[in-house]
């Protein structure tokens, strides 16, 4: 919640100090919450299982790719309405191709998860999702419509190939006894990306608009975030697909 307020308040004029308070209160409880968990011997999360790396990464995609996207949708639906004049209706049809594209990759991971393992799909989606982004700063009036039913779709392939390979993985190469724990921190990873995607790229938006015109503040925040896709493909690259691959080839044939 201090973290969410922090950023609300860095956000608006006059409000930078209060804002920075939140976030030192938001860093200050989060430090002390993780000092205790680590040396309970029973703690109510086990903070110990983000040291097992498929876990982590999964985690980290989720803030990075779907999380990023709940920004861009709120940030992309401001500026269909008040720059392009769109009309709630079809912006609210762009999500249309969003969901067709995210059925097909969901069903597309459950298919072939086995087959390719999660670091080439996932660094596929981050691409498709930078991609989908970066399209959106070529629209420049409402008669460009289908380029973003074209833009979304990609979003919605690359977003939901990241979601579903993320989740497939994640809990891969943690213990069994251990599965509860790892599932409390997944869900509470999960709500925590949805919150900061909207906050981060709230923030960023404001920035940019008390430096630049609207049109430009917007394209630029695109931009931005587009090129941050790149942070978890470049760290999906220390995910060993191999060895993954070994492990699900011997559990399909101890069935």
């Amino acid at each position: 919640m201090c973290t969410l307020l922090g950023f609300t308040m860095l956000a608006e004029n006059g409000q930078m100090l209060k804002g920075i308070v939140l976030l030192l209160c938001a860093i200050t409880l989060f430090a002390g919450f993780v000092r205790h968990s680590l040396r309970h011997p029973q703690p109510l999360i086990n903070l110990r299982l983000v040291k097992e790396p498929l876990l982590r990464s999964a985690m980290m995609i989720y803030q990075c790719i779907p999380g990023m996207f709940i920004g861009v949708s709120l940030i992309a639906t401001l500026w269909l309405q008040t720059q392009l004049n769109l009309s709630a209706t079809r912006v609210g049809s762009l999500m249309v191709p969003w969901s067709m594209a995210s059925l097909l990759a969901i069903t597309f991971t459950g298919k072939h998860f086995n087959r390719f393992g999660p670091r080439p799909m996932l660094i596929t989606g981050c691409l498709l999702q930078g991609m989908g982004i970066l399209a959106l700063t070529q629209v420049h009036s409402a008669e460009q419509y289908p380029l973003l039913l074209a833009a979304f779709a990609v979003m919605g392939f690359g977003g939901s190939l990241c979601s579903s390979t993320a989740q497939s993985c994640a809990f891969l190469q943690v213990a069994d006894e251990q599965l509860g724990q790892a599932s409390a921190l997944w869900n509470i990873n999960r709500q925590l990306s949805f919150c900061m995607g909207i906050s981060v790229l709230s923030l960023l938006l404001n920035i940019l608009l008390e430096t630049r015109p609207p049109a430009t503040a917007y394209q630029w925040c695109f931009y931005l975030t587009a090129a941050s896709t790149l942070i978890p493909a470049l760290l999906c690259l220390r995910i060993a697909n191999g060895a993954i691959l070994r492990q699900l080839k011997a559990q399909k044939e101890r069935r």
